[in-house]
């Protein structure tokens, strides 16, 4: 074949072997690009599995808390009735209280008058036909029939304390006080007795439980003095923030009162003692008294949403510290 030909063919052949050549390495990088598709997609059939078995775990642990949470609500269901049922029977008991408390009133009281003015008409009309042993005696039962009616007069307003209406007028604590010691202005004038008060607060409350409260607490410090010596009270306050009862973002406020004498003071091991009913540390002879004082003043704070505490050294005197919503 002649040369010129032999070159004629093999040009085409040669593009057709450039093109498949061309064809095949679009082919091998396709097929690259395919198989890092597939990787990529593998990856995430991966990743997908990786998250659907969490969700998975997830839904369990999901249900398991439900499962717990109504075992639970199962559990407490019971524990709500009983508080329930506590609560109705606290309430009838509160009822019953102020039935009795009036029955006290009339029933009790009643005949108590008429113990008390029999043995004054007794004293003054036969009582020079006595001899000092029955003139004796007519005193100590109208001594008891006096404590008597101190103990039903104590037992009514301990009973008859309730939540007081703290949405009045504000009161003024300087004021209350001034009134309290001007009650008290023979008992103060015949111990020659120093009261210093301080500048006092205004609180809201009711009026006639937070002067109860003080009059029992200053009272109970002219009562219990050194013998031989002029009572000294102190009676101050100041307002707190409360952070505990509202967040610090609006702190509620607290009035603190403190009645510090420099009397007999309280054995420590009788501290936790003193706001029972009747309690008494002494005897009658000593220090007269019903023992419902400082019970009244703990169901007051108590009422009124605050506390009332006490320090005390015996001969050292006491502090009682009242803490009050304001």
């Amino acid at each position: 074949m002649p040369q010129q030909c032999q070159s004629q063919i093999g040009a085409p052949v040669e593009e057709s072997v450039s093109e498949v050549a061309d064809q095949l390495a679009d082919l091998e990088a396709a097929n690259d690009r395919l198989a890092q598709d597939l990787i990529r997609q593998q990856d995430l059939v991966q990743h997908l599995t990786y998250a659907v078995r969490d969700l998975e775990r997830r839904n369990l642990e999901i249900l398991a808390a439900r499962d717990q949470a109504l075992i639970e609500l199962q559990a407490r269901e019971p524990i709500e009735v009983a508080l329930r049922q506590k609560t109705e029977a606290l309430l009838r008991s509160n009822r019953d209280l102020e039935q009795f408390a009036s029955l006290a009133a009339h029933d009790l009281q009643e005949p108590l008058h008429s113990i008390q003015a029999f043995l004054d008409l007794l004293r003054v009309k036969h009582g020079s036909a006595l001899d000092a042993q029955g003139q004796g005696y007519v005193i100590r039962v109208v001594k008891a029939a006096k404590r008597m009616q101190e103990l039903i007069e104590g037992l009514l307003v301990y009973s008859r304390i309730d939540a007081p209406d703290v949405t009045g007028d504000s009161l003024p604590l300087q004021q209350i006080v001034e009134d309290i010691l001007s009650d008290l202005g023979g008992q103060i004038e015949a111990l020659q007795a120093e009261i210093h008060v301080g500048d006092l607060p205004l609180i809201r409350g009711d009026a006639l439980h937070i002067r109860q409260l003080l009059q029992n607490l200053i009272g109970n410090a002219l009562k219990f003095h050194q013998p031989g010596v002029a009572p000294v009270i102190h009676v101050s306050g100041m307002m707190l923030q409360n952070r505990r009862q509202t967040g610090p973002e609006k702190p509620g406020t607290l009035c603190q009162i403190e009645i510090q004498d420099q009397g007999i003071g309280i054995p420590e091991e009788d501290l936790g003692k003193i706001f029972g009913m009747f309690a008494r540390l002494h005897r009658k002879d000593q220090y007269q008294g019903t023992g419902i004082g400082l019970a009244v003043c703990q169901r007051i704070a108590e009422q009124c949403g605050g506390r009332i505490s006490v320090r005390s050294t015996l001969g050292g005197g006491t502090t009682f510290t009242v803490t009050l919503p304001a």
